[in-house]
């Protein structure tokens, strides 16, 4: 108390505190950081490694398990997914969800290291393995460069110019060119002329490599100095190329270009594809350094870019495809304003009932609470974001609750006849401990999401954090600002002004015969509480269940899957024609299209897929959210009509990453043929459900493969070896590279084709002649047989273990928790051979870890919260009325998510939680009132309804200002599901602390009626 009656006498030291607190909360909105989203660590790696010519069994046996076994070494290690397809490993590396993210480069670092260390172990020919940690990296300013009639060599050497111009953008840190081609010298030649002219493919490859390679020529001793001889011949033009003379090993000359074709062209087939609008295009994807603001770096961004277009060739366009610099200003400033919105509306409510003067006085409290609050976040480096400013807003009304508090009981005091200095220290004392006790418990129900492990932890551990502090600082200032402008600006009732009896009149008399009425039927009024709480309890079933809803942008995906073995030429014809259908849509904005793999991750929600060349991803913008949505919805029925072929996935904008499927059920085991079989009895069971959608299996579907088995005895009788044969075969289409073309800075393959080749199936390879430099013969010849056969295009393991999930997607109008509820028992009987196991993977999984996450604290945080409550009022009784009435509060959080429509998931359960801290402090202001007239001996009973009606007005106040506070929320989609939480519950909430808490606490203290 002595620190509070220092800020009343030095006037002077306050004021100059309380500037400070304004001029630094102003000036940190102005300097702090803004974001679209909160940022969360994604807490995966990629290990890739190439193993040509070997096939997905060869990959995952000889290549991906020897990886596995280094890096399970890993303390952190979570769980490892891998995908092993035709000479590419891909190993998912996920750690566990405790692990910090300051503490992942460290991790990083010794992934790197035990997979360095396992490369000796690898087969020849594999490797070298890639460690790629940074795909988790948003790259949020996406713009895509395309030109007509330019070539794809043109596209990139003008993105790099860009690129190098945009790096010196303040906060700009990566950026990514996505899309590019890797351009090849084609060397086309006639199987007959190779045969003809004696020439080997290892003549061709060691000219290459005799002419290219560039030596120290060293230099000569010119009297006292030396002079540097540099060696020449190496190709910079393809008519040096052309010259290039060929030694067969008969000793014959000839030079390349007589005996082949030679081209410059691109690597066949591609990796990936990008179009715009249908045009060729590559991507330029930008990230921002971790402390920037993606705002003025966006909009830097786009200022320089309009600065270089005017000096670009011309028919270059640069088109943004995506800015979360853009996103980020519409998020902040639709937030700001449904800020100002809630400020005004608690500013108003607060008038209507105290007052204009005492509405202002505890209105100014929330805005130093909230302004202080910006100091500390500018200081902790928490951003402007969509969680951030939510925790504002949700915070606000409890933000007035203390300041309420204190200034009606210092004017309840001076309307006794007390002095104003005696009224204030005396309201300050009564209830600074309360209050502490009350605002410390609403912070530790936001624990254990601060606290959980769970991706959803970190993505709302800024909202924790800033609803901590803020209700810190209301405490604060309700113990110093509050008081002293009560001093300075609120006039002390005259006598004249005086009441008599204090809460007198028709409605304090009506309250008060409510009050007797409820005391006297008090075990109806439980009893009646227990049965709503039942209903409520199981009408949750009738709410639909989403763990994490979808945001409003005018973006949405699709993904696109052709059938395993389909081209990727196919695949970018089939997309391209999705794109023209998609974009004569009215409400079409812009589409981009991605083929063979993902974009650069622009949103931080994204999922990566690929490399594969059956994957199409095709991003839509459309004029506003709205069509969007009415664009998304009309797809999602009549795009797979249109293409039936491909399986199509439509996806929302989420605030957390997206699963290839959205309900999977995983089978592990050691044969493949058994995993298929089970997977393909849980397909069945998808399928006969209604509400599902392209059931299917993870491996998709097996394809055709030729297998030529070399016959040494009568390829060496022609002295064709296995190595020639395959070598011959490889140039048929993809081409085979022989040498090296040095193009300023880049390495270019020279590849050697065959010419006059159109070979479509396994009779039309064998009649393909191959070749040593001395005889050539048809590939029958040298074969014991061309077969055809089958195979599964890629094997995916889980921890080790052969890995195949039966897949399926939930069609539109349910959701996951229904469909798989409907599912789940007849899959989890199917009978399952020894060796082999089965879990829910993909959302059901998530959601699982979410909740045992928040679970895993919720122990600690309750103890606490019983601690404290014990400790305030020094028996069991109190705390157990309050611990009684939190359940109830469920019977308003049923009714406002039925009546508003809104989805039960992760958001309202956090808002629920907020809501109990919210509860407890209302609860706790009354039960201490009681508490104060039973130690000034007032009977028990009369404590109770003059408690009750004493406190009447600053929890009406208190809970009016949150809820209506609240309301901007209620029409933001991610938020909305929270908001109705919190307005429902907390109006519910109110009526419990005024009638149900009396009634509890007559029940536990067996007060007998007057």
């Amino acid at each position: 108390m002595k620190l509070i009656k220092y800020f009343l006498q030095r006037r002077s030291v306050t004021i100059l505190l309380l500037v400070l607190v304004l001029a630094g909360g102003l000036f940190s909105y102005v300097k702090m950081g803004k974001l679209e989203d909160a940022p969360f660590t994604i807490k995966q790696a990629l290990v890739l490694t190439s193993y040509p010519g070997a096939s997905p069994s060869e990959v995952q046996s000889q290549v991906t398990d020897v990886l596995e076994e280094a890096i399970q070494s890993l303390g952190e290690l979570y769980y490892l997914k891998t995908e092993n397809r035709a000479g590419l490993s891909k190993i998912t590396v996920y750690v566990k969800k405790e692990t910090r993210a300051d503490e992942m480069q460290q991790l990083w670092d010794k992934l790197r290291r035990k997979v360095g260390d396992a490369q000796s172990k690898l087969p020849a020919g594999a490797g070298p393995s890639v460690v790629n940690d940074d795909f988790g990296d948003v790259l949020g300013v996406f713009y895509g460069l395309t030109s007509e009639g330019r070539s794809y060599r043109e596209l990139e050497d003008q993105a790099k110019l860009i690129k190098n111009e945009l790096l010196k953008i303040k906060d700009v840190a990566r950026i990514e060119i996505y899309g590019t081609q890797t351009p090849t010298i084609e060397v086309v030649v006639s199987p007959a002329v190779m045969s003809r002219s004696g020439i080997t493919t290892a003549d061709i490859a060691n000219a290459f490599n005799a002419q290219n390679k560039v030596v120290d020529a060293g230099g000569i001793t010119a009297g006292t100095g030396r002079i540097r001889i540099e060696s020449t011949g190496n190709f910079y033009s393809l008519d040096e190329i052309r010259q290039l003379t060929i030694v067969s090993r008969s000793g014959e000359h000839f030079r390349l270009g007589d005996i082949a074709d030679i081209n410059e062209s691109y690597q066949t087939p591609a990796s990936n594809l990008m179009r715009i609008d249908g045009k060729p295009a590559v991507g330029i994807a930008i990230s921002t350094v971790p402390t920037g603001n993606v705002v003025d770096m966006a909009e830097a961004v786009e200022a320089r870019i309009e600065e270089l277009q005017t000096d670009m060739p011309e028919g270059f366009v640069l088109a943004p495809i995506y800015d979360q610099g853009h996103e980020s200003a519409i998020a902040n400033q639709g937030f700001i304003i449904n800020l100002i919105v809630s400020v005004i509306t608690v500013v108003a409510i607060l008038l209507f009932f105290i007052g204009f003067k005492n509405g202002l006085l505890v209105g100014s409290g929330l805005v130093f609470s909230i302004l202080a609050t910006l100091i500390v976040m500018l200081a902790g480096g928490i951003a402007l974001q969509r969680m951030s400013l939510a925790a504002i807003i949700i915070a606000m009304g409890m933000l007035v609750d203390n300041a309420i508090v204190v200034s009606d009981s210092a004017l309840v005091n001076m309307q006794r006849g007390m002095r104003k200095r005696v009224s204030i220290m005396k309201a300050c004392s009564g209830t600074a401990l309360p209050l502490l006790a009350a605002t410390v418990i609403a912070i530790l129900t936001f624990l254990p999401i601060y606290y959980s492990p769970h991706i959803t932890g970190e993505l709302l551990s800024s909202l924790v954090i800033v609803i901590g502090v803020s209700l810190m600082f209301s405490w604060v200032f309700a113990l110093t600002q509050t008081p002293f402008f009560i001093q300075e600006f609120v006039r002390r009732p005259r006598p004249s002004e005086l009441r008599g009896t204090l809460f007198s009149g028709k409605a304090y008399d009506r309250f008060r015969s409510a009050l007797r009425f409820i005391i006297r039927h008090r075990y109806a009024t439980v009893g009646l509480m227990v049965v709503l709480l039942v209903v409520s309890a199981w009408s949750f079933k009738f709410i639909p269940k989403v763990f994490v809803p979808a945001l409003e942008k005018p973006y949405f995906t699709l993904d696109v899957w052709l059938p395993e073995g389909t081209d990727i030429a196919e695949t970018d014809r089939m997309a391209s024609e999705m794109a023209d259908y998609i974009r004569n849509q009215e409400e079409t904005e812009m589409i981009s299209t991605y083929v063979g793999r993902t974009p650069p991750r622009y949103y931080l929600s994204n999922v990566s897929f690929g490399p594969q060349p059956n994957y199409a991803q095709l991003l839509v913008k459309a004029r506003s959210s709205k069509e969007t949505k009415a664009l998304r919805t009309r797809l999602q029925d009549s795009i797979r009509t249109l293409f039936p072929g491909p399986l199509i996935k439509v996806n929302k904008f989420e605030l957390s990453p997206l699963t290839e499927a959205v309900i999977e059920a995983r089978f592990l085991g050691p044969d493949p043929a058994v995993l298929d079989s089970l997977a393909g009895m849980a397909i069945e069971v998808m399928r006969r459900n209604p509400k599902v959608a392209d059931a299917r299996n993870e491996w998709g579907n097996m394809t055709p493969i030729i297998r030529p088995v070399y016959d040494p005895v009568k390829a060496g009788a022609l002295g064709i070896t296995k190595s020639a044969m395959m070598e011959s075969v490889k140039s048929i289409n993809d081409g085979l590279t022989v040498g090296v073309y040095r193009d300023n800075e880049k390495k270019v393959p020279v590849q050697l084709k065959s010419a006059g080749t159109d070979i479509t199936d396994a009779q039309g390879l064998g009649n393909f002649s191959v070749w040593n430099g001395q005889n050539s013969a048809p590939l029958s010849q040298v074969t014991e047989d061309i077969g055809v056969g089958w195979e599964w295009p890629q094997m995916r393991t889980y921890n080790r273990q052969l890995s195949m999930a039966a897949m399926c997607g939930v069609k539109a109008g349910h959701t996951m928790a229904e469909v798989h509820g409907e599912i789940r028992r007849e899959i989890e009987s199917i009978q399952l051979p020894e060796g082999y196991t089965f879990f829910w993977d993909a959302q059901y999984k998530d959601q699982r870890e979410a909740m045992q996450a928040i679970a895993k604290f919720f122990p600690l945080a309750f103890l606490a919260l019983v601690v404290i409550l014990v400790a305030l009022f020094g028996n069991f009784r109190d705390p157990l009325i309050i611990l009684c009435v939190l359940p109830l509060s469920l019977i308003g959080v049923a009714v406002g998510m039925l009546m508003t429509g809104f989805e039960f998931g992760f958001f309202p359960i956090a808002g629920w939680l907020g809501l109990l801290g919210m509860i407890i402090k209302n609860v706790i202001v009354l039960l201490d009132e009681i508490q104060v007239q039973r130690r000034a001996e007032v009977p028990v009973y009369t404590a109770i309804i003059e408690s009750t009606v004493s406190r009447t007005r600053p929890v009406l106040m208190a809970a009016t200002t949150t809820i209506l506070g609240m309301v901007p929320l209620l029409f933001d989609v991610a938020f909305g599901g929270m908001a109705a939480t919190i307005i429902f519950g907390l109006t519910f909430a109110t009526l419990l602390t005024l009638f149900v808490t009396p009634a509890l606490y007559s029940l536990f203290y067996k007060v007998k009626e007057k």
